[in-house]
């Protein structure tokens, strides 16, 4: 089917002589008309007994007028959704002007992004990229018109990792997995804390891909040695540590302490599993395993960090895929119980030396996997839930 947008009256209709009004979107319809000849077309394939056209809309930051986010992703999930016979755009917070959007949306026909007025969405991706932008008011007044609307809204937020840990921690299913935590709130309980441990990670709550984190260590002599991911320091005592790192120990600092728990190498290096899950409209799925492996500095693995890519074979077992999907499946339960539908999210995870487990975090917003075939079933099933949810949510 050929949708239409005119570009004078900004609407979109279609030209279908068979068809009159085509429910579209949310609470609106596509009405069929010979005029204009001045619009944009848009090749959707609805296949023949298609009965409404699902409209799934992407959040992303914008400044000025330019819209920020993965548009390499945003294009492909367009694509996709239109093979499965819906239409995508993306929009930003500012953009929401009561029941109608401003936003822009790929033309295959002209290849290139174009502005449009569209109507509200059946189901909304959230890609916005920064917590400072969930604070801001436009966007929290848009969740209040997608629960009055009633719109599946696909990731709720970044994660907390301190909060997360509190989650997870009630399920006893889980508590084997996770290491030791607290929140780093004064010099006093950071002491006790690391003086019980010897070996730590420091770590912001709101923090991706290693940034700012500390692993630190008590040596049999009392020297304290700090490492990030771009040097070691070394400190003779603890009050000349602490006093370097006072910024932890202020007012609004969110940070978080974990036991550094020993875990099995590959190479004198350590490796952790990265686990794609993916929400189906029903429950939650593995969509893959990625590996990573620390090469310059033990403190992460993160390929930014300078860790590297593994294959899943190179360290797989029978039963890893087996454990790590009812893993996955537990921690979407819990954190669903907790903060209503998450559409997908990545476990950061790492087997013991002495066996089993541990569980460093759990993130939203997952990045783009490296491995392709991890990245391209995680766009296939994630267009395959938008339209699974606008189905489920169509009536208004």
């Amino acid at each position: 089917m050929i949708i239409l947008y005119d570009l004078s009256r900004k609407v979109f209709f279609h030209r279908e002589d068979s068809l009159t009004a085509v429910p579209f979107a949310r609470e609106s319809f596509l009405l069929s008309s010979k005029q204009p000849d001045d619009a944009y077309t848009f090749d959707i394939h609805t296949g023949e007994n298609a009965i409404s056209i699902p409209l799934i809309g992407i959040i992303a930051s914008k400044e000025g007028a330019i819209y920020k986010g993965n548009f390499e992703l945003f294009r492909s999930i367009q694509l996709d959704v239109a093979s499965r016979g819906g239409m995508c755009f993306v929009f930003s917070p500012e953009d929401v002007a009561g029941k109608t959007i401003h936003g822009i949306t790929y033309n295959e026909a002209i290849n290139k992004w174009v502005k449009c007025l569209f109507p509200l969405p059946n189901v909304i991706y959230n890609r916005i990229p920064s917590r400072e932008a969930e604070q801001h008011q436009d966007y929290i007044n848009l969740k209040k018109i997608m629960k009055h609307y009633d719109i599946p809204y696909f990731n709720p937020h970044f994660f907390n990792k301190w909060e997360v840990h509190q989650i997870l921690s009630q399920c006893k299913s889980l508590q084997g997995y996770l290491p030791p935590t607290s929140m780093v709130k004064d010099e006093k309980s950071f002491i006790e804390f690391l003086d019980r441990h010897k070996k730590i990670y420091v770590k912001p709550s709101f923090a991706s891909q290693g940034r700012g984190i500390r692993l630190i260590e008590i040596d049999q002599n009392g020297i304290i040695i700090c490492k990030s991911i771009k040097k070691i320091e070394k400190y003779t005592s603890l009050s000349r540590f602490l006093s370097s790192y006072q910024d932890w120990f202020q007012p609004g600092r969110d940070s978080i302490m974990q036991k550094a728990i020993a875990c099995k190498t590959l190479r004198d290096h350590r490796y952790d599993y990265r686990v794609l899950v993916v929400h189906t409209g029903v429950d939650f799925k593995l969509m893959g395993i990625g590996v990573r492996i620390s090469q310059r500095q033990e403190v992460t693995t993160h390929v930014p960090a300078g860790g590297k890519i593994l294959s899943f074979k190179d360290v797989a077992t029978p039963h890893i895929q087996k454990e790590l999907r009812a893993i996955a499946k537990i921690c979407g339960s819990e954190l669903e119980r907790a903060f209503g539908y998450v559409g997908e999210f990545s476990i950061d995870l790492a087997p013991r030396e002495e066996g089993g487990y541990v569980l460093f975090e759990v993130n939203s917003k997952p990045m783009m996997f490296d491995e392709e075939e991890i990245e391209s079933k995680r766009r296939l099933q994630l267009v395959q839930t938008f339209i699974t949810l606008a189905r489920q949510h169509k009536e208004g």
